[in-house]
């Protein structure tokens, strides 16, 4: 490597530091180097911008986005909330299990961490805190249920994970099922337990002609996602046709089910559909980019090469590099994480005949815990306005939910077929 190359490198570690957009950041960077050091063509260097774009499974990503807006300002949210709350409420902290519910639920619609999060801290919060739970309480419950979202299909991070590296995203879907519901079902009890020490009253009992009445309100939302992930696992469409589906489905039930959305509405849905997705779509080039780098220079042939050295067995080599991610999750967002640093891992993966759908799944479970750590945990700076709480607040109620997750990743990692069991029966 010569002076530019290392110039090159001093100037992305700066830029990153100086909070540049990490596109940016890593496209600069990078196409200096493939320019001087690799040799590669200018033409070329374009052409990864169209092949990374052009890829048939990441046009599902912006799909997913629109279908969970669309979900999102269509009207039906209310009714699905009261359905769950009707449906757990009378529990002993029915409320706080009532958003673990909704949050599992909402990741099979949306897909995305920062919809459940905006839906749930604007809907089950403020009735939270109006039924005697603590505001506190409420929005840590909130932030870290949020990420059921993104690890219960269909997940957009999968989608990125699985399109950048070839990995089937069907797999990676079928792969986030058990840890998903699992961690669902532990903050569940969880909450339960917080609620009774505290004292949190639940809500009176509904009757089963109540329970029957919000189940018909919410029937065509609960419908959703046996349609889209139904016909994604019976072969009838790919995740990418399954994404239009629920695109299609959503603005249906939203003009003549629930009435909510407008043109207006609609409008607006595509545009935030469009923001979020070019996003994306550039940290990708900029990841893909820098990875072509990492692989001339070696970087992941290294870091296998010295997983071999250490002679890791399967299960301790995940732990060591969910370990790792997660305190990466200190410093770096999710997707940043998603495109750069989870690649990284993959020789290692194959040479050790782990399966990368369980290494996927539980590799952005880890990212995603990610978006709530502090200090650069985004969510927790999404949560503070919506939930309109303190951010600090916010994190010392979280800590024993993320405890719960990272106890999750344990669990699974230590019993896999907990993740790949349906995974091996839908191959």
């Amino acid at each position: 490597m010569g002076i530019v190359d290392y110039i090159a490198i001093v100037s992305i570690a700066i830029l990153f530091l100086c909070g540049t957009p990490l596109s940016v950041t890593f496209g600069i960077g990078s196409v200096v180097i493939m320019l001087h050091t690799m040799n590669v063509p200018l033409a070329n260097v374009s052409q990864v911008f169209f092949t990374t774009m052009s890829s048939y499974p990441m046009l599902a990503m912006p799909f997913f986005i629109l279908a969970g807006n669309l979900i999102l300002w269509g009207g039906g949210m209310t009714n699905l909330r009261d359905f769950m709350n009707r449906m757990v409420g009378h529990l002993p902290g029915g409320m706080a299990v009532a958003i673990c519910v909704f949050a599992a639920f909402l990741g099979s619609i949306s897909g995305s961490a920062t919809a459940c999060l905006a839906i749930i801290g604007t809907i089950f919060v403020p009735m939270m805190a109006h039924s005697g739970y603590s505001r506190a309480f409420a929005s840590g419950l909130a932030v870290t249920s949020a990420g059921l979202g993104a690890v219960i299909p269909p997940s957009v991070f999968m989608i990125v994970f699985g399109a950048s590296n070839r990995v089937s995203v069907s797999d990676l879907f079928a792969a986030g099922v058990g840890p998903g519901l699992l961690a669902a079902f532990l903050m569940c009890v969880t909450s339960v337990i917080i609620s009774k020490k505290r004292g949190y009253r639940s809500e009176v009992r509904a009757t089963s002609r109540e329970k029957f009445e919000a189940f018909r309100k919410a029937f065509f939302i609960l419908l959703m996602p046996v349609i889209v992930l139904g016909g994604i696992y019976s072969g009838i469409f790919s995740p990418t046709q399954a994404a239009s589906v629920a695109c299609f489905y959503s603005l249906l039930i939203g003009i003549f089910v629930y009435k909510g959305i407008t043109f207006q509405v609609f409008m607006h849905s595509v545009v935030e559909t469009v923001k979020l997705s070019s996003m994306i779509y550039f940290l990708v080039i900029g990841g893909d980019l820098f990875g072509r780098v990492l692989g001339y220079i070696g970087v992941p042939q290294m870091i296998s090469q010295f997983v071999i050295d250490l002679q890791l067995g399967p299960v301790t080599f995940l732990i060591v590099v969910q370990a790792l991610l997660l305190v990466m999750g200190f410093f770096f967002s999710s997707f940043p994480m998603v495109v750069i640093v989870l690649p990284l891992f993959l020789p290692s993966v194959f040479n050790l005949g782990i399966d990368p759908a369980l290494y996927g799944a539980l590799a952005v479970f880890c990212s995603i815990i990610g978006e709530v750590t502090p200090p650069m945990g985004p969510q927790l700076w999404i949560a503070a306005p919506i939930c309109k709480e303190k951010i600090g607040n916010i994190m010392r109620e979280s800590w024993v939910f993320l405890g719960v997750q990272i106890l999750t990743l344990i669990i699974v990692t230590v019993c896999p077929q907990l993740s790949l069991f349906l995974v091996n029966v839908l191959r």
